[in-house]
């Protein structure tokens, strides 16, 4: 499929008609989730024309990720994948800044498998859960990093980051007086050798001096 520059951003009022044809293409309530508008994340290609939504469902530090839709005209030349790899990255900063620790999800689509979501059975459910979820098998979710291991996990990339800096500094300077001492070998060399060329000239040649200073 050609690559399309995609842009991901929060649904507004203007998307509603395109949204509701898209939540019937998919077979969704276009009608209910019309109403839940502002959940709703959207996927545009270069003409503005939605190629993919999925809502954001926040509850505390919780949310569910739910009634995802794909435009299968737009999708023709462009990857379904493709299109939820940029609003995923949009949600996980959004989540991230609005302190979401885990994400639920019944979307069955494989990308969400590799982007780090992890079955949970029933068995395993958190005593406590989102009112929006029913205990009873088919859940998805995605456990936010926790800040703290973040901000160390940052921290250690800027400061390896920094010493590769220092070391690269170093080598360049280094370099710098490798070069320096280089050339001025060659200077001591052109002028020894022009001094040896003198003595020499004048030996042979004693006459050429004076020649040169008449």
């Amino acid at each position: 499929m050609a690559h399309v520059s995609l842009e991901s951003r929060r649904a507004t009022i203007e998307d509603l008609g395109e949204l509701e044809s898209l939540w019937v293409e998919a077979g969704l309530p276009a009608l209910e989730l019309g109403k839940f508008l502002t959940e709703f994340h959207v996927v545009t290609d270069p003409e503005g024309h939605i190629l993919h939504a999925i809502g954001l469902l926040v509850e505390g530090d919780q949310a569910l990720l739910h009634s995802e839709a794909l435009s299968a005209s737009g999708l023709l030349t462009v990857d379904p994948d493709a299109c939820r790899a940029a609003l995923w990255k949009r949600l996980r900063i959004l989540s991230r800044n609005q302190g979401i620790s885990r994400i639920w999800t019944r979307e069955d689509a494989e990308y969400w498998r590799i982007s780090g979501y992890q079955s949970v059975p029933e068995s395993q459910f958190p005593q406590e859960v989102p009112s929006f979820v029913q205990r009873e098998e088919g859940w998805w979710s995605y456990q936010s990093p926790d800040p703290i291991q973040s901000d160390l996990q940052v921290k250690r990339e800027m400061a390896l980051w920094q010493t590769q800096r220092e070391l690269e500094k170093q080598n360049f300077q280094q370099r710098v007086k490798a070069l320096r001492a280089v050339a001025l070998g060659l200077i001591v060399v052109v002028i020894a050798l022009s001094a040896l060329f003198v003595v020499k000239l004048a030996q042979v040649r004693p006459d050429a001096f004076q020649r040169l200073f008449r």
